[in-house]
Parts: structure tokens; sequence; C-alpha cells
């Protein structure tokens, strides 16, 4: 274990098996750690290992445990168990399905989870399991949910994650909707100029769909009147993973490699100049819940998503979202919709929905875990 910096015996702790990347996950125990930190009870993360140094992203102080067990299951369980063997109060917050299964396994019990995915949505849940594997999710589920059921909350952000927590582990779910980060004075009305500027944001994988946008948009400039021909426009896609060469392959044999730029990892700064320049944000994603969409709303940026999406549940009946459903097939139907409310301006009729806020989803998370 690295050296502990001084944490206060009643400080909650949020944990988080493995930081490598500044992803939806570590954001959102970010913001519930600034939010804990502002109301006089401040936060520590447990980790194993911080390959990002995740203090440099928050707002105040935030001491961050590394563990620092060999990296195999059995050494990080036990240190898992030795840390929390002397702080039983208050309980922790675990961040996610595998703290959750560690946390289970080193004998932690009455620990509230923040449930980000369920199995359905992880990067394997497409994939033709063996029986071999099966069998071993089966042991994991059933695992998890001992420890979820032993007296903690389960908080998930959408109906979808609380349909599924229900399904797979037999829990009931609390849900707790997040907002987007606090962008008090970043909504402005945006009618599309000369060129209509599409964005969208994610890591590329598979279940983000972004070979839906290439597509679509491609079959849209095949069209008896091309997009082109209507209006000038671009697509941005912010974010890094391991499709992002096979996506930019994609655009250029399909002649799109001018009209859609894929800009691979962004700076804070650039995304926010990203964001400034959009008209409509795309997210045809199947995920549990999907901040960017609320972030870009909050901006005054019509969205595009997928019913599959858990930020869906409240945005059916706006303007201000074009919600699709089905396969493939639906995309080019939806984008062509999408386009052409945000071309005629149909969402600036109407007041933009209310939506949920980042402070008030940490309170609720500090509320329901018994923090405040």
């Amino acid at each position: 274990m690295s050296p502990s910096p001084t944490i206060a015996a009643n400080s909650p702790a949020i944990v988080l098996t493995e930081i490598i990347e500044m992803g939806g996950a570590e954001r959102s125990c970010l913001a519930l750690a600034r939010w804990l930190y502002e109301h006089g009870m401040p936060p520590h993360f447990v980790t194993y290992q911080d390959k990002v140094g995740i203090e440099r992203f928050a707002s105040h102080p935030l001491p961050v445990v590394q563990l620092k067990p060999q990296m195999d299951a059995r050494h990080k369980i036990a240190a898992l168990r030795e840390y929390f063997a002397a702080r039983t109060h208050p309980k922790p917050l675990m961040s996610g399905y595998q703290p959750s299964l560690h946390g289970t396994l080193a004998g932690m019990r009455g620990f509230h989870c923040l449930m980000h995915d369920t199995p359905s949505l992880f990067s394997d849940a497409n994939e033709d399991q063996s029986a071999k594997k099966r069998l071993a999710r089966w042991v994991s589920d059933t695992a998890v949910a001992r420890g979820l059921k032993s007296g903690g909350s389960t908080i998930v952000t959408s109906e979808y994650l609380k349909a599924e927590t229900m399904r797979v582990f037999g829990v009931e779910a609390a849900i707790a909707r997040m907002g987007g980060l606090s962008q008090p004075d970043a909504f402005r009305p945006r009618p599309v100029g000369k060129t209509l500027r599409m964005f969208s944001v994610s890591r590329i994988e598979g279940n983000k769909r972004v070979d839906w946008m290439v597509r679509a948009l491609a079959d849209l400039e095949r069209d008896a009147t091309p997009l082109s021909r209507r209006i000038e426009w671009r697509l941005d896609v912010a974010g890094k993973g391991s499709g992002l060469e096979k996506m930019r392959e994609l655009a250029a044999s399909l002649g799109l490699s001018q009209r859609i730029v894929f800009h691979g990892f962004v700076t804070d700064e650039h995304l926010e100049q990203l964001y400034s320049e959009a008209d409509l944000f795309l997210m045809p994603a199947v995920q549990g819940y999907g901040i960017p969409a609320i972030e870009s709303l909050s901006r005054g940026i019509p969205v595009l998503l997928h019913r599959e999406s858990g930020v869906s549940d409240i945005l059916l009946n706006t303007p201000w979202a074009t919600v699709m459903e089905g396969g493939e097939e639906a995309m080019v139907p939806a984008l062509k919709s999408a386009i052409d409310k945000v071309i005629d301006g149909t969402q600036l009729k109407v007041p933009l929905p209310e939506l949920p806020t980042e402070d008030g989803w940490a309170e609720r998370i500090a509320k329901l875990c018994g923090w405040a």
C-alpha cells in the first residue's frame, strides 16, 4: 500500500478498483466528491492503482489511497479487506460492478453501490461466450448479488438499469438521474448557419455505434437530394478507443474523410470549442445513461439518441431530442428527422426541458448512502 494521506475517520470512501482513464464513472465520482467536500463531508478515493493522477482533476483537496497490491484477484481482494477492516463506518460506496464483486469477496457487507453498467452493457455482452465464461459470469453475478443484498443502497441512473439490476441481482435499485457538468452560463439558442455542425463524443467502441453515424451520413449523401446540396455539413467525433482507426478507414472508404473528422483524445479546452460550434449532438449508443446528452442540451444543442441510452427516459416528449428505436436500419430516418428539425429550428419554439443537475444527483447519492 502507498503511504496514506491523512484521512478523517468519518470520511466517506468511494472505491474505484483501477483508475486508468478519465471516463464517465471517474467524472461522476469526482462530481460526487466535490459536492461532499463543499457540504462539509470531505471524502477520499480508494483504488488499487491510479494511472491518471485523478486528484489533478478535482477542484478541491482529494486524498487518493492507492492500495498497490500485486495485480491479481487474490491480492487485490486481500488489500481491500485489509484497508476496510479498520474502517467500518461510514459504509463505503463501490463505483460499479467490479468493486462490488471484490468487496463482497473481501467479506465487506452493507456497502453501497453506484451501478454504472450491468453485465448486459459490458464490452463482451454481445460476443458469443463459451459455457465456461457464461458459468464464470453467473458465479460473479451471484456473488455481487450477495453483497448488494447485505444492507446498503444500490443506485442506478435509469429505468433500464433499474430493471436490469432486479433481473440480474434480484435487487431493488434507487434511481438518481445524473446531470451534466455544471455550466450555468452555457445555454444559448443555436440557429443553424451556413454549415450544419454535428458532434459526438465517446470512446470509439462497438456499442457506441459510431459506424451507424458514418454509414447513415453516407446514405444521406447518396440520396436523390444529397445532404450537402441542402446544406454544407461536418461531423466532429471526439474520443479514442480500439475502433478509432477502423472508423477513420470507414469514413475514407465512403468518401467522407473531408467531412467527418475523428479527433481522438481532446483536451478540455478543445472539447469546449467543439461543443460551442455544434448544432446537433449524435449519440446512438447503447449505454446505462449518457451524460453527454444532458451536457449538450444544457448548452442548447439538440440531440439524437437511442432509446437504449438510459437518459432517453426523460427526453421522450421534447423536440429538443430525437429518440430512435430499433437497429441500424432506423438510423437514416432518425438522422434525417433530427437534421430537418434542427435546420427548421423546431426546438427553438419550445422551452428546454427540465434537466437533472450534477448537484441534485450528488445530494441524492449522499442521502441514499446515509452520509447526509
